[in-house]
């Protein structure tokens, strides 16, 4: 049996327990036998991970009897289904590219066979294979109905509860896409399809209000000629209305496929919803048109391209739609169904996509960070371009470098995407040589190493991004078209800066070093700038160690030097000096060179001149930091005074480079947290106080974030206050309001349940106030366990048992309790060192003895495994 098999009985066997204690549950009404809700949670997800959307449904039917599930479940299923359906599609285009036969060309090789039984299985083998399309279409038809419904069933439930229920843009996008590429393609079903789209569109539109201007009704070739007052609005409007062929006698647009492509493009420049969906209603009235006869208005490949186009800048627009991309591929689908269908007085036979179609589907799906679907549609380019050997499918330039740049975008976010960048790049070096020993256009060029860099530079891969820098130097000097540049050479100063990695530090002195060496010997190319000199500083801020302020602070005056010598590249910004005083974080002096750096902006060079840079917002705050960081005696008063200072400076000189923002408070409250100080939780609710007021009067930039109100709790659970668990939870749901009236960035996260559940330990001791600690920390740590948001870190686990042994008297009770909190840390694999002392501080010995002998008979690498 093979393993997936037996992974796939393992479920079923879990899913008839499952049934089972909901019916003994059901029978007894016992409230204690009650399956938990995290039991049906956990078996949708295995049956999801197959994927096996029904066996999913099914349990989520029954978690409905017993729970309310949460939104994300349905919106796993639904998105369970439209993939499945839109598999089927892609293997029936599968099917399609291998053969690339219709109806028609099958019957014309069977009649070219060489004898009647060759003539017969073929037009068997071909009878089998348009059964097997048929068959899997109409599955993936059951597919995506089932995932409507599903959505369905989701927007009744936004209805009737609320938000939690509100379907993502991103799942209305997978229930379009699936119907839109399912759908039969005869005319009938063609615009049940579009009915559909549309009813759905709408209910989504009605949820999210997301359209502000009408869709432009289009239905006939005099609506498509209407459309050109809506292009009256562009900024090249009369250099486009100039192109169109006029007739002769009424001097109106002549209805033709000229006229309909230039209102297409010139729709697609706008980058707006209704222009691309506007320009694809134009392209089904001329396929209609077409079919009636009206050869004039047969669509060619520009149309194609240019309707995509239309959508494919959608995907690049602060108001995109979340489909955009897929209705691009769906264009590309419609062209392939087109291809050889007749009319009166032609064909479409020649109608077949080219570079520049893939290349804006590409361009599509990397414009909304769909990064493997980019790559996936550069890999089929390439593929059939190695199959037919047609011109018109060879990758360009465009088909690599977008997916580059997708890659290089996505760095931030996925580990895994500068690597990718980076073999694309390998790949493209190594198809140029072959291409320019035959005379192709070249592929690669400085850009695309740049790109890969600044996907390393995201990540704070400096190591990596040096061993490139160091091939594209070796390249350059046999290519001036891959020489690097300044660009290339701050890109790489960016990625030591950001990293961690040993030397990174002394990497970039060293390349600073090299390019004052070449540009002074007179290589512009490499020329330093502010932007060089700055990253270099903030490498000394991020990494420097002891003495980075001091050799932070030669390479400032060696920038102010450049700039007062007249190169006015070199001039320092505010960015400078605020990582100059981050660098003096590594001194033992610290505040000494933070408040002197300060000094010295306002009095630079002398009295009597204006300093090149005077202090602002972000300087201020690296001072207040500086004070945050080191926690000296008097922290407390001078931050006071800087805030004080920075309010005169904004309300009375009207000075808005040093308005007090969202970091500078909450700053303050953490030298308030810091501090030790009787008054300080105090001063940190009234800080919070001042910040929502002004946040909600419309001053964005004192809106508070989960930072500012973990640090209020912070300040409480320093204190001595015997009530800081009331307080800190009080502060918490205050984060949750914030959030429910629409400060995303209030979410309280876990560090912030971490830091109540820290208030909550370190609770005193008495009998009123250790009970209410605990009853706090156990509502705080099962709301931790439960969310859908947050998932329980070792400092959960750690400071919960910490919680037991200041809280709990020894007992049978408080040993269950400890024991059961370790079992649940060590399978979830966050057993640390801080977990071992909590627990060895709270467990009886006889219980901390099991689970040491446990650990030593080999366990311990699995509990701690996600350390």
């Amino acid at each position: 049996m093979a393993a997936t098999d037996v992974n796939i009985a393992r479920v079923e066997e879990e899913e008839r327990k499952l049934l089972s204690l909901i019916q003994f549950y059901k029978n007894s009404n016992a409230s204690s036998q009650k399956p938990s809700s995290s039991s049906f949670v956990s078996l949708i997800e295995k049956w999801l991970a197959y994927p096996y959307p029904e066996r999913a449904e099914a349990i989520l039917d029954k978690m409905e009897e017993l729970y309310t599930p949460s939104g994300r479940i349905y919106e796993k299923i639904i998105n369970a289904w439209a993939f499945r359906a839109i598999e089927g599609i892609n293997e029936i285009n599968s099917e399609w590219v291998k053969s690339s036969l219709t109806e028609e060309e099958v019957g014309v090789a069977a009649a070219a066979a060489t004898d009647d039984v060759d003539q017969g299985l073929m037009m068997m083998e071909e009878d089998e294979r348009i059964k097997k399309m048929n068959r899997i279409r109409e599955e993936a038809i059951q597919c995506s109905s089932k995932a409507t419904q599903l959505l369905n069933r989701m927007e009744q439930l936004h209805r009737e509860i609320g938000d939690d229920f509100r379907p993502a843009l991103s799942t209305y996008t997978s229930v379009i896409n699936a119907i839109a590429r399912s759908s039969q393609k005869d005319e009938t079903s063609l615009a049940s399809q579009r009915d559909m789209i549309e009813r759905i569109r709408a209910k989504r539109d009605e949820i999210y209000k997301q359209y502000e201007q009408q869709r432009i009704p289009i239905r006939s070739v005099e609506d498509v000629l209407s459309t050109s007052i809506y292009i009256q609005n562009l900024a090249n409007a009369d250099q486009i209305l100039s192109k169109l062929k006029l007739d002769e006698e009424q001097q109106s647009p002549v209805p033709n496929r000229f006229n309909f492509n230039i209102i297409i493009n010139a729709l697609a420049q706008t980058g707006e919803i209704w222009a691309a969906q506007a320009a694809e209603d134009i392209l089904d009235v001329m396929i209609s048109e077409f079919q009636k006869g009206k050869f004039q208005l047969a669509p060619n490949l520009e149309t194609f391209n240019g309707c995509m186009n239309a959508w494919a800048h959608c995907c690049s627009t602060e108001q995109h739609e979340d489909d955009a991309a897929f209705r691009v591929e769906g264009i590309l689908d419609k062209l392939t169904m087109l291809r050889g269908m007749s009319s009166k007085n032609g064909t479409l036979s020649n109608l077949a996509p080219d570079t520049v179609t893939y290349n804006t589907i590409i361009k599509a799906y990397a414009n909304r960070s769909d990064t493997k679907r980019a790559e996936s549609i550069l890999e089929r380019l390439v593929s059939l371009y190695q199959k037919t050997g047609e011109e018109r499918l060879r990758p360009d330039l465009i088909s690599y470098s977008t997916v580059l740049n997708a890659y290089a975008k996505a760095a931030a976010l996925d580990a895994n995407a500068s690597k990718k960048s980076e073999e694309i790049l390998m790949k493209m070096i190594s198809m140029q040589k072959e291409m320019l020993n035959e005379g192709d256009d070249r592929i690669v060029n400085n850009w695309c190493f740049n790109t890969v860099l600044n996907a390393y530079a995201a990540q704070g891969a400096g190591a990596r991004a040096s061993s490139l820098l160091s091939l594209m130097e070796t390249m350059g000097e046999s290519d001036e078209m891959l020489k690097p540049d300044t660009y290339s050479y701050n890109t790489v100063l960016k990625a030591l800066a950001n990293s961690n990695e040993k030397g990174s530090v002394e990497r970039a002195r060293q390349i600073l070093e090299k390019m004052e060496r070449r540009h002074a010997n007179g290589d512009i190319s490499v020329k330093p700038d502010a932007i060089t000199y700055n990253t270099v500083i903030l490498a000394y801020g991020n990494n420097g160690g002891i003495g980075a302020g001091n050799e932070a602070k030669d390479i400032v005056e060696r920038m102010q030097n450049r700039f007062i010598q007249g190169d006015l590249e070199c001039k320092p910004t505010s960015s400078t000096y605020t990582s100059l005083i981050k660098a003096f974080n590594w001194e033992t002096d610290s505040i000494h060179h933070a408040e002197e750096v300060l000094l010295s902006l306002k009095t630079y060079p002398d009295s009597e001149t204006t300093p090149l840079v005077s202090p602002d917002t972000p300087i201020y705050n690296a001072v207040l930091n500086c004070w945050a960081k080191n926690g000296s005696r008097g922290a407390v008063q001078r931050a006071e005074e800087i805030l004080s200072e920075m309010k005169k400076e904004y309300h009375e000189n009207g000075n808005d480079q040093v308005k007090p923002n969202c970091r500078t408070y909450t700053t303050i409250i953490d030298i308030l947290a810091k501090s030790g100080e009787k008054e300080a939780p105090q001063r940190s609710l009234e800080i919070l106080d001042e910040m929502e007021t002004q946040y909600e009067a419309g001053d964005m930039d004192s809106k508070p974030n989960v930072f500012t109100y973990t640090a209020a709790i912070n300040c409480f659970a320093r204190s001595k206050d015997k009530n800081k668990a009331v307080q800190a939870v009080n502060i918490l749901e205050r984060m949750e309001e914030q959030y429910r009236k629409g400060n995303d960035s209030a979410r309280p996260n876990v560090i912030a349940y971490n830091s109540v559940l820290n208030a909550c330990a370190y609770t005193a001791n008495e009998a009123d106030a250790a009970e209410t600690a605990f009853k706090i920390a156990c509502l705080v740590f099962d709301e931790v366990r439960t969310s859908c948001h947050v998932q329980p870190t070792h400092v959960t686990y750690g400071t919960f048992l910490r919680v037991c042994a200041n809280l709990m008297p020894t007992s049978d009770v408080k040993n269950r309790l400890v024991e059961a909190t370790f079992k649940r840390c060590a399978k979830e694999g966050l057993v640390s060192n801080m977990v071992w002392r909590n627990l060895k501080a709270a467990a009886s010995p006889l219980l901390l003895g099991d689970f040491l002998e446990q650990a030593n008979s080999g366990l311990e690498a699995n509990w701690s495994r996600n350390i």
